[in-house]
């Protein structure tokens, strides 16, 4: 079996990197961006004052156009975040989205406009494309699935933005580290993955632990966050636990509905792959020109042979057939651990009764610097379209700009407050978790470009 697991990952990741082929070339070091913007805070006597290097901008109307998604198929949808309802409604995330977009218009003359695009994640990348070839210059900037866009980024039809000098890669509203392993070769970045994309935090993958059963478990509710927060959350500390809190409520000596699981997930296969980005693999290395395998190593077999002793514990739980099912399951008190859920899926969990919270996936071990967080294949981030060139792409990157650092200040505090936390989430450490968890997001290549590699 564990040849088999080993057979697929190494499919999913290996198959057709040739598809990959090298992007238009004249897109490949396109810096003509536009001018750098000033520095970003300038000391005074008694406090650091921040100096808005657009202060002087202004577009007189001209329309920023977006084509958002309004796709419903997925467990997740960015439209809420980009565009909202268009008014206020009374719901704070909303009127934040509104409020952020009515002060972006005025700060730098833009109309926004927004562009419906309904493709659900088999037929995004085709008709986007499609669009593209027919030299359509409808839209600036596109929000749809990273594995659509992941797919034809690496056919020339996005704008390379590596290296320009608009987009601020050091504030913490970009992701850098995302974007940055998602790049295909060593000079080109085609998707944009940043907090005015919103649903790169919404739909990211975290683990629910009920922390009523772990303090039955091992006598503390915050178990597994103290360990997080340690940085010893490793993948052999959830096995070890998984183990511990399995209960044969039947008596029967078998696993079957009913008893008590350490740890429940749908299937092997899609709920495997957040838990094997969180190992810190690395899949390939990248050049100018083209990538080249790099995870045929003893780190990788090892990773494999943990994944293999989770999933195979007697308090592991697959056979969960759908997402809604597993809620219902942890609704039940009938695991510790819930796999293959996302973020956003706190909402889902409002009734719940008893204490619960979200955690990353586990590291490999200790040594391991950072945690990491996977996006899924269905995200929605951003890009640019290669029909967008010059002073017009300068106007693009001004306004993702100002437009990312102004949902940095308003919209995600309001989703951590009233989205997440407070209306969602109790108890201290649920504010300390989410923080870590957004700082955590990256690794997403191998899921970006599944489809792309076959």
């Amino acid at each position: 079996m564990k040849k088999f697991i080993s057979l697929l990952i190494t499919c999913a990741i290996l198959t057709s990197f040739a598809a990959c082929s090298n992007p238009d070339s004249g897109n490949q070091n396109d810096n003509s961006s536009g001018t750098t913007p000033s520095e970003s805070t300038a000391e005074t006597e008694s406090e650091t004052e921040e100096i808005d290097p657009f202060a002087d901008v202004d577009y007189g109307g001209r329309s920023f156009r977006v084509y958002t998604s309004v796709d419903t198929n997925d467990a997740t949808n960015a439209d809420a975040f980009i565009r909202g309802s268009g008014e206020y409604n009374g719901e704070a995330v909303n009127d934040a989205v509104y409020e952020r977009n009515l002060k972006v218009s005025e700060l730098l003359g833009i109309n926004l406009e927004f562009i419906e695009a309904n493709y659900n994640y088999g037929t995004a990348a085709n008709s986007i494309k499609t669009q593209i070839q027919s030299g359509d210059n409808a839209w600036d900037v596109i929000a749809n699935d990273l594995r659509a866009l992941a797919n034809i980024s690496s056919e020339g039809y996005l704008k390379n933005i590596y290296n320009n000098t608009i987009l601020n890669m050091d504030a913490e509203y970009w992701y850098a580290d995302s974007m940055k392993d998602l790049m295909f070769n060593s000079a080109g970045m085609y998707l944009l993955v940043g907090d005015y994309f919103t649903d790169a935090l919404a739909s990211c993958h975290t683990l629910y632990v009920n922390e009523e059963m772990l303090d039955n478990v091992l006598g503390s509710q915050n178990y597994i966050n103290d360990m997080v927060f340690d940085g010893k959350w490793t993948i052999d500390e959830m096995t070890k636990l998984v183990e511990q809190s399995y209960n044969d409520a039947d008596g029967n000596g078998e696993k079957n509905s009913g008893d008590t699981f350490g740890y429940i997930c749908v299937g092997m296969w899609g709920s495997a792959i957040p838990m094997l980005l969180g190992q810190d693999v690395t899949f390939v290395t990248k050049t100018e020109t083209s990538v080249e395998f790099a995870f045929n190593n003893e780190r990788s077999v090892a990773v494999l042979d943990k994944l293999h002793a989770l999933y195979y514990s007697n308090g592991t739980n697959t056979s969960v057939s759908n997402v809604s099912a597993l809620q219902t399951c942890f609704a039940n008190k009938e695991a510790l651990i819930m796999g293959y859920n996302r973020l956003g899926d706190l909402a889902n969990l409002r009734e719940i009764e008893f204490p619960f919270g979200v955690v990353p996936y586990p590291k490999f071990d200790a040594a391991q610097e950072n945690y990491n967080t996977s996006l899924h294949d269905t995200t929605e981030i951003g890009a640019i379209p290669s029909t967008i060139v010059g002073e017009d792409l300068e106007f693009t990157l001004t306004c993702l700009e100002v437009l990312c650092c102004e949902t940095g200040k308003t919209v995600i505090p309001e989703y951590y407050e009233n989205g997440l936390k407070v209306k969602y989430a109790d108890g201290q450490d649920d504010a300390k978790m989410i923080d870590l968890i957004h700082d955590s997001i990256c690794s997403p290549f191998a899921v970006a470009y599944d489809v792309t590699l076959g």
